[in-house]
């Protein structure tokens, strides 16, 4: 069970399923996507004087979250589920970069979470046998006042 941790979220990587996500990290988000997930909500929220709009949707067990900027530009994405999401879809441009650091990290037994901190993103997640969690962003295009406890799933 150690082991399956890091290697699940190393996996997670390659996953080519369909899922909720309509963009990726610092894509302009899809508004009336085609994906045959269902959308849960769309509102806005504000941090600290800053507004930004958080898209939820779902599609199975899988939750993501997205969180956009004023400028339509998602910033940060959270998701939550029995499965882990493909990082690929969430992390687009950025997931080169993801791998890089994860392999130059190597493996890390026995961990639970996971945190990846490159020079343009950070990803952090957490792993039980049917809780997946997490959340990526991109520190320099947080709105000014953002607090990073508003990108997860208060529940």
């Amino acid at each position: 069970m150690k082991h399956q941790i890091c290697g699940l979220l190393l996996g997670a990587m390659y996953l080519f399923t369909s899922t909720p996500v309509s963009a990726a990290l610092g894509d302009q988000l899809v508004v009336g996507s085609s994906s045959s997930a269902k959308s849960a909500q769309s509102k806005k929220a504000t941090s600290t004087g800053t507004t930004y709009t958080v898209s939820e949707s779902e599609e199975g067990d899988l939750k993501i979250r997205q969180f956009v900027n004023s400028s339509g530009v998602v910033f940060a994405i959270a998701w939550k589920g029995t499965s882990l999401p493909p990082l690929e879809e969430l992390l687009g441009t950025y997931l080169p970069e993801y791998k890089q650091k994860v392999a130059a990290r190597g493996r890390i037994y026995g961990r639970k979470t996971l945190k990846i901190k490159t020079d343009n993103i950070v990803v952090e997640g957490s792993s039980r046998q049917t809780d997946q969690r997490g959340r990526a962003y991109i520190p320099a295009s947080l709105p000014q006042g953002f607090d990073l406890k508003d990108i997860t799933f208060h529940e």
